[in-house]
């Protein structure tokens, strides 16, 4: 026997087997038999469109009990309703508990409403591993110039109204005038009008210098402000940022033309780099692992690696990826 669906309410409509294969699958038996129906029926459009939505909305998310469990659960609802009601007061009852379930699927509606605007809003990701430097224009042809190993995020579909790009790794901005603008990373926040500067942000760190314009960094409940030629970054416990001073920032940007320069550094530090850039592996002797000093490295691996040996007077081994720093 046919179902009289001029009866159904919304609710009705997305339990049904039939209408749900005309929303979520397209099938072809259900897409026939519902745009005829729909012709038919032209006073059920409305309800029509809002079994649509509930539809869409239990197909979008991903964690929705099953059809069985709902029902399973408003059954026991309604029993556990219906014995403390008169019985003169059941048809009220009934439609409460149908209100209800409509606010709960309603509910389900704006969730997956926020998950499909997610989704059809996702994040531009421009990522790079070892060995690579790449240029990313933004939308409003701000530049960004990523580091090795490095990783932006940003919202393009935003980007008129919010300009923020969270950051891994370490890049230089060129940044066009206008709105606020934003560069957020796990330990603190670049904010800017319009100003080209450098930010570092690996390991816990965050180092940050300007080259011109003006920089506000905020970072562990501290502000600072700079202009050009200065800089700031969190102190060696990580707990706050340290006072303004004066950046080379030639030598902070110097990366972007293959040159790297350390100031009372650990070897630790200037190997760990030695691997981004070149994508190798560096084995280091215990004798020099911990050594600090001012070091500096241009060129290729070979080069790199024999102004880095000089200046700790130790010897290189280059074998494939794997590279070995001993003492002489």
């Amino acid at each position: 026997m046919e179902k009289n669906y001029t009866d159904f309410d919304a609710i009705n409509f997305a339990e049904d087997p039939s209408f749900v294969r005309w929303i979520r699958h397209k099938t072809p038996d259900a897409v026939k038999f519902w745009e005829k129906w729909q012709q038919e029926h032209p006073e059920k459009q409305a309800i029509v469109k809002e079994a649509k939505i509930l539809v869409q909305a239990i197909n979008i998310k991903e964690t929705t009990p099953s059809e069985a469990r709902i029902n399973q659960l408003w059954n026991k609802i309604d029993a556990a309703t219906a014995e403390e009601q008169m019985p003169v007061k059941k048809e009220a009852t009934v439609k409460s508990l149908r209100l209800m379930r409509w606010i709960a699927y309603a509910a389900a509606a704006c969730v997956a409403g926020l998950l499909f605007f997610q989704v059809y809003n996702p994040a531009t990701t421009v990522q790079i591993g070892n060995g690579q430097h790449l240029a990313h224009q933004l939308p409003d042809q701000s530049q960004i110039e990523l580091n090795a190993d490095s990783k932006i995020t940003y919202k393009a579909k935003d980007w008129s109204t919010e300009r923020i790009v969270n950051l891994e790794g370490e890049a230089f901005f060129e940044v066009e005038k206008g709105a606020s603008f934003k560069v957020v990373t796990a330990n603190g926040t670049v904010e800017v009008l319009g100003t080209s500067f450098n930010v570092n942000a690996r390991d816990g760190n965050l180092i940050v210098d300007c080259k011109t314009g003006k920089v506000q960094v905020s970072a562990k409940g501290d502000k600072e402000i700079l202009t050009p030629g200065k800089g700031t970054k969190l102190n060696a416990a990580r707990t706050e940022l340290v006072d303004v001073y004066v950046s080379d920032i030639a030598q902070q940007e110097g990366w972007r033309n293959g040159q790297f320069y350390f100031e009372n550094t650990s070897l630790q530090t200037v190997v760990q780099e030695l691997e981004r850039q070149f994508d190798v592996t560096i084995k280091v002797d215990q004798d020099l692992v911990n050594k600090v000093g001012n070091y500096s490295f241009k060129g290729d691996l070979s080069e790199a690696l024999e102004d880095v040996t000089y200046q700790l007077n130790a010897a290189s081994i280059i074998n494939g990826r794997t590279v070995e720093l001993k003492k002489k």
